[in-house]
Order: structure tokens, then C-alpha cells, then sequence
């Protein structure tokens, strides 16, 4: 008997389909048979990173990018989760703005395809690949919070996930950010000329912030220009992380604290690298991330959600 899947993968549009390269689709988790039976917590949307490069996503040798542990984490603590996969930079229309609209559409693919489900999971279904239309599929969808959406990305993906809260659609809401080691400055990032070979930031944008038209594009798409938040966030990164220099993560926080204190949370971690803040058994998530998240959520969506997540790292 062929195991049941633990996830499905869906095109970006309804009755659309996933292009060849796999370059964008939303990966939607089953919801465990213990999941709250008086709802979830919430959708977490989990943004991976890489520098926007090619070589880094959703099944690559990496373990989708190092963000693999995060679904099954927050599963496990009564939350559903999709993964985005989003065009990088050199896929047909990616870098600035597409990889950007791609966040923009999985954000807003959650609320069509929690109404649509709702409204009639036969009709979803006819629209839906063939693999994706079962029952155990269709109760995930019904169960999305688009109402609770909390973005959780790492590395350019952090920066995609501080983006996507100040630029959410009308029909879902945030809830929180949850930006781990995020490339939230583009233009300190460009300066720093952050990654291997420098040049990511330039390569995304597709231009330096060095005239007018370049500072603009900049400032559209750097989460550092669009300060103040709006919306919870937790800001979380180690002081030995040696892809996105500290400074940088630093920085940002700093500012967003002061032009929204009681919505920041900022986390420093001792001695710990880039990829140790997304891997959901480290030191550094169990024991700084997911209690400064847990705190947040206490404050704004109550004492059920935080206890559930503090439970999960019990």
C-alpha cells in the first residue's frame, strides 16, 4: 500500500500549473490527525533563502535550502505550513520585482485557496494537479488561517518575509514575521557585498544603488526603506553567522525597534551561525527563537498560541 504524502505541491494559480524548472509553486503540509480541533494556530508561509541564487530551493541537496526542519516543527505545534518556492534570479522573470510578486502570490494563494475550499472542495479539486485532489488535501486548505498568516523566511528569504508584511494582499492578514538571519538592509547588503562572491544583492536587483533609478528600486525593495512595521516581528540571528554579517541584522532591528518598540523582538544569539537559527533542533532555536516568538504571539494573538509553541520545544 503506497504511503500517504505528506505534502502537496500546487501551482501558483488556480487551475493553473507548476512550470517545468519547478521555479514556483506552494508546498502545502498535511495537517497531523492531532492538529486543534478548535482550529489552528496558524499558516506559517516558509520563505527559504540562498542569495536568490539558482542552485539553492525547495528539494535542492541542501535540505530545501536548510530550511527543511521548520514545516515539521511547526506542524508538530498545532500550526499548518506551506513552503513557497519562488523564481530566483536567473529563472525567466525572476530578481526584482518577480521573485518579489511570486511572495505577493503565494500570500494571496492561501485566501483563494482557503475560500475556494470552503465553498467546494469538488469544484477545487477539477482544478487542482491530480496527485492534489484528495480529501486529506482539501482538509488542508480548509483549515488555513488566512486570517493568522506568520512569514517565516531566512536569509534573502527573511528579507522577502519583512517585505511580504509590509506589502500583504487584501485578503489575508499578517499575523507576525518571523525573519531569521535576514538580508534586511539591500543597501548595507550591497556595501558589505554579502555572500561568496559579492555580488547577490546587485545580481537580484539587478542594479547598484549608485543613481537615482537605482536608489529607487532600492528603496522599494529593501525592508529597511519600508520602516516603520506594522506588524509583529522577531528578528533573530546569530553573532557567528559569517553569511549575513551581524552588522547587518543588527542594524536593522535597531531601527525597526525604535519606530515600533512594543512590535520588535530582537535575538542575538552567542556563537551561532547562519544556518544553526533554521534548524528546528539547535540550542539556538529551542532555547532563544522559539520562546522570544512565543513571548510575541502571547502579546498578540494569546496564551493557547504561545503555549503550544513553547510545549513543542519541551
Amino acid at each position: 500500500m503506497a504511503e500517504a504524502p505528506a505534502f502537496w505541491d500546487l501551482p501558483p494559480a488556480l487551475s493553473g500549473s507548476i512550470a517545468e524548472e519547478r521555479s514556483s509553486f506552494l508546498r502545502v503540509h498535511a495537517v497531523p490527525e492531532n492538529a486543534p480541533s478548535n482550529g489552528l494556530h496558524g499558516t506559517v508561509l516558509i520563505i527559504h533563502g540562498g542569495y536568490w541564487k539558482n542552485t539553492y530551493g525547495l528539494d535542492d541537496e541542501y535540505g530545501n535550502a536548510g530550511v527543511i526542519s521548520l514545516a515539521p516543527f511547526f506542524l508538530k505545534c498545532g500550526f499548518g505550513a506551506i513552503e513557497v518556492e519562488y523564481r530566483r534570479r536567473d529563472h525567466e522573470g525572476g530578481g526584482w520585482p518577480g521573485t518579489n510578486e511570486d511572495i505577493l502570490t503565494a500570500m494571496r494563494l492561501v485566501g483563494e485557496l482557503h475560500a475556494a475550499a470552503g465553498a467546494s472542495a469538488a469544484a477545487l479539486q477539477d482544478k487542482l494537479p491530480a496527485a492534489a485532489a484528495d480529501a486529506r488535501c482539501m482538509a488542508a486548505l480548509q483549515k488555513l488561517r488566512p486570517d493568522r498568516l506568520i512569514l517565516a523566511g531566512h536569509s534573502a528569504g527573511g528579507c522577502m518575509a519583512l517585505w511580504g508584511g509590509h506589502r500583504c494582499p487584501p485578503n489575508v492578514k499578517v499575523a507576525a514575521v518571523l525573519a531569521l538571519a535576514p538580508v534586511a538592509d539591500l543597501v548595507l547588503g550591497h556595501e558589505l557585498r554579502v555572500s561568496d562572491e559579492g555580488d547577490a544583492v546587485e545580481l537580484y536587483m539587478k542594479c547598484k544603488p549608485d543613481d537615482e533609478e537605482g536608489r529607487e528600486r532600492y528603496a522599494q525593495a529593501s525592508p529597511a526603506a519600508l520602516l516603520p512595521v506594522t506588524f509583529p516581528i522577531v528578528v533573530a540571528y546569530g553573532d557567528a553567522d559569517n553569511h549575513v554579517p551581524p552588522e547587518l541584522v543588527s542594524s536593522y532591528a535597531k531601527s525597526a525597534s525604535t519606530g515600533a518598540p512594543d512590535l520588535v523582538r530582537e535575538v542575538c544569539i552567542p556563537g551561532v551561525d547562519h544556518f544553526d537559527v533554521v534548524h528546528a533542533g539547535s540550542d539556538a532555536w529551542k532555547g532563544h527563537i522559539v520562546p522570544a516568538l512565543a513571548a510575541l504571539l502571547e502579546t498578540h494573538l494569546g496564551a493557547e498560541v504561545a503555549l503550544a509553541l513553547r510545549q513543542g520545544v519541551a
